[in-house]
C-alpha cells in the first residue's frame, strides 16, 4: 500500500471503502459542517439559488456505503463546544451505553453548559444503519438463557450435531462447535457458546436445542429459537427465510445467517449415523 502525501484528498466514497475494509463501526467527525449536505447552484429566470443535494453529506455517504454509525455536526461548532461534547460522549461510551444513548447524554451536557439560547446541543447528528443496534461494548451483565424444561437432559440419547462456520470461498467449514449438551447459545455477548462478533447480531441472539417428541418414542429433534432484534436467516426450500422471535425445527445441512444477509454463513449438521 502506497503512502499518500499530505496534499492527497479522498472523496466520501473512497473514505467509506477504507473504513469498511478496516472494520470501523463508528466514525466521529467532531468538526464543523460534517453532517451538512453539499449544495448546488440552481438558476432561475431572476437569480441563482443554492439548494442542498439529497444524501450528499459525508455522514450519509458513509452510511450508504456500509459504515454502521456516523456522527457529525450539522453546522459550525466552537472548539469549546466540540470539546465538551466529545468528553461527555466518550464518558458515556466508556460506561457501555449504546451509541444513540451516548449521543443523547452528550447533548444533554451541552444543553446544561450552554443553555437554550445557544444552538450547541442541536448540532450533533447521529446516523445509524438500520441493522446496527448501537452497541459498541457489551454490558457487563449478560442474561443467560436457561435450558428449556422440554430439552433433552440425558446426554447419551442426543443425536450428535455441529454448528459449522463456512468459508466465503469454496463453501468449506473453517470452524465447528459441537452441540453436545443439547443446547447451544448464539450471540455477540461473552456468555454465549458460539460468539458471532458482527454488529447486526444481538447479544442474546438465538439458541439451538434438542427436544424429545411429544410421544417420547421417536428420535429427538433439534430446533432453533430466535430472540434477536433483526432475526435469523434460514436457507429452506431453496430460499432464505427470516425467522424472528420464532422457533423452527432444524434439519441437517440447513444454512443459517444471524442478523443480516451480509453476515457469516453457518451450517447445522447432524452426524450421519444419527440421521434417519
Amino acid at each position: 500500500m502506497g503512502v499518500s502525501s499530505p496534499d492527497t484528498t479522498v472523496n466520501g466514497t473512497e473514505l467509506a471503502q477504507v473504513l469498511v475494509r478496516c472494520g470501523i463501526v463508528l466514525a466521529v467527525f467532531n468538526t464543523c459542517w460534517s453532517a451538512q449536505p453539499a449544495v448546488e447552484a440552481v438558476s432561475t429566470a431572476s437569480n441563482s439559488l443554492f439548494q442542498a443535494i439529497p444524501s450528499s453529506s459525508l455522514a450519509k455517504v458513509l452510511i450508504h456505503h456500509g459504515v454502521p454509525a456516523v456522527l457529525g455536526m450539522r453546522d459550525s461548532i466552537t472548539d469549546a463546544e466540540a470539546l465538551s461534547f466529545i468528553q461527555a460522549f466518550a464518558r458515556a461510551l466508556g460506561e457501555r451505553l449504546p451509541v444513540d444513548q451516548a449521543v443523547a447524554v452528550a447533548r444533554q451536557q451541552l444543553l446544561a453548559l450552554y443553555k437554550f439560547n445557544q444552538p450547541a446541543w442541536t448540532l450533533p447528528i447521529l446516523y445509524m444503519h438500520p441493522e446496527f443496534d448501537g452497541v459498541l461494548v457489551q454490558p457487563l451483565e449478560q442474561i443467560k438463557t436457561e435450558m428449556p424444561n422440554t430439552a433433552v437432559t440425558g446426554f447419551g440419547d442426543i443425536p450428535r450435531a455441529w454448528l459449522r462456520l463456512m468459508s466465503s470461498v469454496g463453501n468449506t467449514p473453517v470452524q465447528a462447535w459441537p452441540v453436545d449438551t443439547g443446547l447451544v447459545r448464539v450471540g455477540r455477548g461473552e456468555g454465549n457458546d458460539v460468539i458471532v462478533s458482527e454488529q447486526w447480531v444481538s447479544s442474546k441472539h438465538a439458541e439451538i436445542f434438542c427436544r424429545h417428541s411429544s410421544d417420547g418414542k421417536t428420535q429427538p429433534n433439534y430446533f432453533l429459537r430466535d430472540f434477536s432484534r433483526y432475526g435469523t436467516l434460514v436457507f429452506n426450500a431453496q430460499q432464505w427465510q427470516r425467522i424472528h422471535h420464532q422457533e423452527i425445527p432444524l434439519i441437517s445441512g440447513m444454512q443459517l445467517k444471524f442478523g443480516s444477509s451480509q453476515g457469516q454463513m453457518l451450517e447445522f449438521i447432524i452426524e450421519a449415523q444419527y440421521q434417519q
